[in-house]
């Protein structure tokens, strides 16, 4: 199939290991698509400093979160692949559309009120509170028109939409109004062990939650050890059977089996047999992303292709911050 005129864009934040539920949620529909749209993905490394941060373990943050990704697929002859810090335009733009968004706005922001229950009011970082118009500005330089995103991430892109359509208003069509695309299957996987709760990279003691870099070992255990209910049928029941839909998700997410046929596929066999093919399934993926982003991890290859996508980005970010910036009548 050709690729078409619309463009994709997703970014990550070098924040830490990666889970499955990052890599189903976000990563395998950019992965699967990235072919059939000029495609963007940056690591978002300004984000990464909206929270004091140690320059090294920054540096190394970037290089293993962008040695995952090309690990997962995300393939630089496909995809322009680059740092957002180098290229300059996002710090202004981002600084732009602050002035379009209300603080009301961006209080209701979902990830702001998680991460700020816990701080006291003198504890709270400008960063946190402001960071969502420079994800707006993220996406809007690329004239994007579908972000690929996890559940937990609608909400910035809805917000994206609404800081475009104030500009537009305002100073006249200058930006793309993006849309969200959230796979039907495996957007929000659930933790192993909670399965009321997010697969979560800050679960503090991991049981719940498959990292992609994880001993296989360790994978297989958690897995088996899955929380799931006493009923022994494997069905599809979000609400009365959470811990085994999540399963079922996972399952189908990585295979492209439809959630009937597993239903059907697996009638009258225990939870036992379920989970090892589950397992099975879960370590083979990891055992291949494991293996590319040793491929991966070796700067001179980074180092190129993140250089090389830093100059592919200015030349489109550039134009959309002049024609930003000649609408606002700074030129």
């Amino acid at each position: 199939m050709e690729k078409q005129d619309k463009v994709m864009l997703t970014g990550v934040r070098p924040s830490g290991n990666i889970t499955l539920g990052n890599y189903l949620g976000a990563i395998k529909n950019f992965v699967t698509r990235q072919n059939l749209y000029k495609s963007y993905i940056f690591v978002a490394d300004l984000h990464a400093i909206t929270s004091p941060r140690n320059p090294d373990e920054l540096r190394e943050a970037v290089n293993d979160c962008m040695a995952m990704y090309l690990a997962c697929g995300v393939n630089p002859e496909q995809t322009t692949i680059f740092r957002q810090s180098e290229v300059l335009e996002h710090g202004v733009l981002g600084f732009i559309m602050t002035f379009q968004t209300h603080m009301g706005e961006l209080s209701r922001m979902t990830q702001f009120k998680l991460k700020s229950q816990n701080m006291g009011k003198n504890g709270i970082d400008t960063g946190l509170f402001v960071y969502p118009p420079l994800m707006a500005a993220d996406i809007l330089l690329y004239n994007t028109d579908m972000v690929p995103v996890g559940l937990d991430q609608q909400q910035h892109v809805e917000l994206t939409r609404d800081l475009a359509q104030r500009f537009n208003k305002r100073y006249g069509n200058t930006f793309n109004e993006p849309d969200v695309y959230i796979a039907p299957v495996g957007n929000k996987i659930l933790n192993l062990q909670n399965p009321a709760e997010k697969m979560n990279k800050s679960d503090g003691q991991n049981l719940g939650t498959i990292f992609l870099m994880d001993d296989l070992k360790l994978v297989r255990k958690k897995i088996m050890s899955a929380v799931t209910d006493c009923e022994a049928v494997v069905r599809f029941d979000e609400e009365n059977k959470p811990g085994i839909s999540n399963l079922i998700s996972i399952l189908s997410a990585i295979t492209g089996e439809k959630i009937p046929d597993i239903e059907k596929r697996f009638a009258g066999r225990g939870y036992g047999d379920f989970k090892r093919e589950v397992a099975d399934v879960v370590c083979d993926l990891l055992d291949k992303i494991q293996t590319d982003y040793k491929r991966f991890k070796k700067p001179e290859v980074l180092n190129k292709i993140l250089s090389d996508g830093a100059t592919k980005a200015r030349v489109v970010a550039s134009e959309t911050l002049e024609r930003a910036k000649l609408a606002l009548g700074l030129k």
